[in-house]
């Protein structure tokens, strides 16, 4: 898979995702008020697998429940088939998360889903918190990059979470569009980032 978040209020440049090694998968904000049926019909016709990625941040009046329930209510406006989720949950806040997956997963029980975090931070998580991350099922996925976008090494991100515990089978990179490497499997960010 070779997916990249749509920076907000844009549309996928076909040509160009094309040219950067076949990326098949656009990602379109969650609460972007054009993202709708007709609008994933016709990123489907050209070819690609529509996505949609939200951010914890966007409400700040929420808990990690209220997110989940906020992005399911998004994804019934929406109402196109079954696209994956990539929700970007950054805190340190491990009951936040952890209430997240719990009621993303009954409101979503086979919903393709990606959590995306900052990198090393396995630390975060006692055996308990992977058990239950694990068992929700969703892939996970952390930042090869900081927030000023210097690179992470993503072997050593890998290394961190597996040490924990973490399902190595629902492991992906999330990388810098501006420097992606030769090959890699997994998203990036963001399309206003390819050269």
């Amino acid at each position: 898979m070779r997916a990249i978040w749509i920076d907000e209020g844009s549309d996928a440049d076909y040509a160009k995702l094309r040219a950067h090694g076949m990326i098949t998968s656009p990602y379109f904000s969650l609460r972007d008020p054009r993202v709708t049926r007709s609008y994933l019909d016709a990123v489907a016709a050209e070819g690609f697998t529509p996505g949609l990625f939200a951010a914890y941040n966007w409400y700040p009046t929420l808990d990690g429940a209220g997110f989940a329930e906020k992005c399911d209510a998004e994804l019934k406006r929406i109402g196109w088939l079954n696209p994956p989720l990539c929700a970007d949950i950054e805190t340190h806040d491990v009951v936040y998360i952890l209430a997240f997956l719990k009621r993303w997963r009954e409101l979503r029980p086979k919903r393709l889903t990606f959590w995306t975090l900052e990198g090393f931070q396995g630390g975060l998580f006692a055996p308990a918190d992977v058990l239950a991350i694990n068992a929700a099922r969703v892939h996970v996925v952390p930042q090869h990059y900081t927030g000023d976008m210097r690179p992470l090494a993503a072997d050593r991100i890998a290394i961190d979470l597996i040490a924990r515990g973490f399902d190595i089978l629902r492991l992906w990179g999330f990388y810098d569009a501006a420097s992606l490497p030769g090959r890699w499997e997994g998203f990036a960010f963001t399309q206003g980032r390819l050269p």
